[in-house]
């Protein structure tokens, strides 16, 4: 596959079956975990067996800058609503298919994301502490540097983690909490897998994630355990689209059907997505998308101004030494 123009540097191009190309090539660019995305061009390769469709798995920020910056390609494959009401992005879209069961703004939304906790029990039991079932227990002094939390700048699962403490505790308590826990982060990976997969390998104790990568980590890891933070665990919508430069928009509108059909859903409910068309579970806390994409550059500078603090924090440490 050729990289599209400007392509970001992080993109990576997912490896999976696909179709032949006979009837069309489209490029499809996506912010869904690679294990995810290489499930879904499988079952598209079956229904569509002539055409070959390229995905570009990239972080939910990557992605807003590059549609930003006049992506080149067909499809939106799974992305933030949140980065989708970015300021700019509306006019990158195609007007809704009709009968899709589209929004007005031309994306579809058929799933949602859910945070989740992947634990080592056995690290958590060493330092004296159960299993976390609210954020307040991420601040518990015993678990100073075993956690990993992903960078709310890059990730859409970090800036979902964020903006439910903020929305769910306030600004003012969601701030002074996230200080809190700040203490006990270990690291600020780039994405939601990150965190899952690195807990059971060495010091970290819990991670921060989404429920689809929770599922596979402990699919690969047993040992692990799952928690929720029962009083508010963070949930938003997640969107599919046809870019409206896209010069394929007959084979992208068969793409966004498949979306929203039954077939699909299936593989859904297999990665513990949510189903927004089906009942919601108990403790789900469904953020504010638009509060949350207005509020975005605000927030970010704020946690600048954290992560800014840690690094003194840090240098102070080290000169102790």
């Amino acid at each position: 596959a050729i990289p599209p123009p400007g392509l970001p540097a992080d993109a990576v191009l997912i490896d999976a079956a696909t179709g032949s190309g006979a009837a069309g090539r489209l490029i499809a660019f996506s912010a869904f975990e690679p294990y995810e995305l290489a499930d879904y061009l499988e079952a598209l390769s079956h229904l569509m067996p002539d055409v070959a469709i390229d995905v570009w798995r990239m972080p939910t920020s990557s992605l807003t800058a590059f549609l930003l910056a006049g992506a080149e390609g067909d499809l939106v494959l799974g992305w933030a609503d949140t980065a989708a009401q970015s300021p700019g992005i509306a006019t990158r879209i195609a007007p809704p298919p009709r009968g899709a069961g589209c929004d007005a703004d031309g994306f579809c939304r058929p799933t949602g994301f859910s945070l989740a906790f992947v634990a080592d029990p056995a690290l958590l039991r060493s330092r004296g502490v159960g299993l976390p079932s609210r954020w307040t227990d991420l601040a518990a002094p015993a678990l100073k540097g075993a956690l990993l939390f992903p960078d709310p700048r890059r990730s859409g699962a970090g800036y979902l983690a964020l903006t439910t403490i903020l929305q769910y505790y306030g600004s003012e308590d969601g701030w002074r909490l996230m200080v809190e826990i700040d203490r006990n982060v270990l690291d600020y990976p780039g994405s939601a897998w990150e965190p899952a997969a690195r807990v059971g390998e060495g010091d970290a104790a819990l991670g921060i994630t989404v429920r689809v990568s929770a599922r596979r980590r402990l699919r690969d890891n047993p040992a692990l355990e799952l928690a929720l933070p029962h009083e508010a665990i963070g949930a938003e919508a997640e969107v599919y689209g046809i870019l409206a430069a896209s010069k394929q928009q007959a084979l992208a509108r068969r793409v966004l059907e498949w979306v929203m059909s039954d077939e699909a859903s299936s593989l859904y409910r297999h990665h513990a997505k949510l189903l927004l068309r089906e009942e919601r579970e108990a403790g789900l806390f469904a953020i504010n998308s638009e509060r949350a994409s207005r509020e975005r550059p605000a927030i970010l500078q704020r946690f600048d101004a954290l992560m800014r603090m840690r690094a003194a924090r840090g240098t102070r440490t080290e000169a102790i030494r």
